[in-house]
């Protein structure tokens, strides 16, 4: 019997995008975007709990008690203390009661009752019914299901966040100067609209209103985007698609190979900011001191602030008093970072710089710039006649990075258990959000925590006391030790169950080491937003170390592309 020649199989196109040419970055990034806009919270409740002023019930109008409601919600936390977040909220609480109200004053004002009815219909939540519960769980999911999702060339994206941002108080980062102030209600008025030409607007899900703008501009990634009439300055909202996104994929895996092309040309840029440094020229000496504090210490760049902005503070943006000078060419820097978190650091560097940050603080008061001459811009500049995009910002990423790189080289040992691996690799991590100075709060139940896992602990240290006691009455043919607890019958079972026991505590101990090491340290930062994820992929599969001990759920979408990198990538 004659058999047909079959067809050859095509090969296969692959659909991964990260696969395909990255290289054509032009301006356009979509052709086709559809969604479904946004959804707004749900309209204020009033409850009718009076005000307090000077021991007088002062009843409210459901906007101002709303107003109320807000502030009452921070009594007993750092906010309610903090003078710059109480001062605006009650000149905005003032305007908002009006002149002539009998309310003249925030000190005269008791929020308890308002408080204890917060308090009581939160303890009331979770005391509902499972079944009410889940049909609210299902109500959310149905939102997100129908809303949450947008069509980007014929591809199914999920939006990072549908829903408009809700009433609240302002806070901002670290000690924003407009902290306190109240953020309005967001009408569809002020919502402006990103969809493809071709595509249907989106329905205005609140009757009689309308979007204040529809817009296709398909050189831009971001959704929708508003800006609170309430607030006197800028605070506009994007909405982007997920972190799992191809568009925000794509930007990181571009930033990480910039950022590895910056480690072939890093002895360049060094070279030449080290003859910048020896420099007759102020502006040289500076841009050259400058760099090198950038690169040496991993500091951000720095840039101007505004007044509606908080007086943090990056490299270029050092003042005098910031930095004190100490023996054997020692400084240290003490200043608040991103987020006003302090930066606090004594290191040794080089004369050269030591001597340059000396004759730049001569003559000048403590609060001017150490950098007067140069700024983030003409920094970023210099950087840029060295490679097309390169910003002092990009170092970060790349001494993150090569650090992260250069501390899992180290790790040497053996027939170490998974959990040992996860502490080296933590250990490492911790290294760089460090060096980065990523740094959080201890978290309030902390001691709490600690105290639960020690009692675990001491409860896995019985056990292993009791089975050792147990094996003795074993090898003496007796039946058990004196315990109501069940026992391996058996020699053979008691090693087992011993071995068990120990491994469990030499995890738990290995776990509370952990937890005391980066109690204020952020080490998820540096994997979010500096670290090349492909280091950490190569390390773990090299090391039969599951991604996910290190690696959250929302780390693996986020970092998909990385996912496929060999046991033998490097940085």
């Amino acid at each position: 019997m004659e058999t047909e020649d079959l067809p050859k199989k095509r090969k296969k196109e692959s659909s991964h995008w990260w696969e395909g040419d990255q290289e054509d970055q032009s301006s356009i990034k979509w052709m086709s975007l559809e969604h479904h806009g946004l959804f707004f919270p749900p309209l204020y409740q009033p409850h009718g709990v009076p005000l307090v002023y000077n021991g007088e019930p002062i009843y409210l109008t459901p906007e101002q008690e709303e107003i109320a409601t807000m502030w009452a919600s921070v009594v007993g936390t750092e906010w309610e203390t903090k003078e710059i977040f109480r001062k605006n909220f009650e000149s905005s609480f003032l305007k908002i009661l009006g002149e002539n109200h009998k309310i003249k004053s925030l000190n005269g004002c008791d929020f308890k009752g308002i408080s204890m009815h917060i308090e009581s219909q939160r303890e009331l939540k979770k005391l509902r019914p499972s079944e009410e519960k889940k049909t609210e769980r299902e109500a959310k999911q149905k939102i997100i299901e129908e809303m949450g999702y947008a069509i980007v060339d014929n591809t199914r994206e999920k939006i990072s966040n549908i829903i408009v941002e809700p009433p609240g108080l302002f806070r901002g980062r670290g000690q924003h100067p407009k902290g306190g102030n109240i953020k309005g209600r967001l009408a569809p008025e002020d919502i402006t609209i990103n969809i493809g030409k071709r595509n249907k607007v989106p329905i205005c899900p609140l009757p009689g209103h309308s979007w204040k703008f529809i817009t296709h501009n398909n050189t831009t990634t971001w959704l929708a985007f508003y800006e609170d009439p309430e607030l006197s300055f800028s605070s506009k909202k994007y909405v982007y698609l997920s972190a799992a996104s191809k568009f925000k994929g794509l930007s990181d895996k571009l930033k990480y190979e910039k950022a590895k092309k910056l480690k072939e040309m890093i002895d360049e840029i060094r070279a030449d900011y080290n003859k910048k440094i020896l420099s007759d020229s102020s502006v040289n000496k500076q841009l050259g001191s400058a760099l090198y504090l950038i690169d040496k210490l991993a500091l951000r760049v720095g840039n101007e602030k505004t007044e509606d902005e908080a007086d943090t503070v990056g490299c270029c943006s050092l003042r005098v008093e910031h930095i004190k000078f100490e023996k054997n060419h020692q400084i240290t820097l003490d200043f608040l970072g991103k987020d006003s978190m302090r930066y606090f650091n004594t290191v040794q560097i080089v004369p050269e710089v030591y001597n340059n940050l000396k004759e730049f603080c001569k003559g000048k008061e403590k609060e001017n710039d150490l950098f007067d001459l140069i700024t983030a811009h003409t920094l970023n500049g210099y950087l840029r006649s060295f490679m097309h995009g390169l910003s002092a910002k990009m170092f970060r990423t790349y001494n993150a990075s090569i650090s992260l790189q250069q501390q899992l080289a180290k790790f040497k040992a053996k027939n170490q258990s998974v959990e040992e691996k996860v502490q080296f690799y933590t250990d490492a991590n911790r290294e760089v959000a460090i060096l980065c100075n990523h740094q959080k709060s201890t978290p309030k139940n902390f001691e709490g925590m600690i105290e639960k896992l020690q009692e675990k602990l001491k409860e896995k240290l019985e056990d292993i006391r009791i089975l050792e006691d147990h094996m003795k009455f074993i090898k003496t043919g007796r039946n058990s030790v004196d315990t109501e607890r069940k026992l391996p019958c058996t020699e053979e079972n008691t090693k087992k169950a011993l071995a068990k026991a120990k491994t469990a505590v030499k995890n738990m101990e290995i776990k509370l080491k952990m937890k005391d090491d980066n109690k204020t340290i952020a080490l998820q930062t540096s994997k979010i937003n500096y670290m090349d994820p492909r280091i950490t992929v190569a390390w773990c599969k090299k090391n039969e170390v599951p991604i996910e001990k290190v690696f959250a759920k929302t780390l693996r979408a986020k970092f998909i592309w990385a996912m496929y990198a060999e046991t033998t990538w490097e940085f």
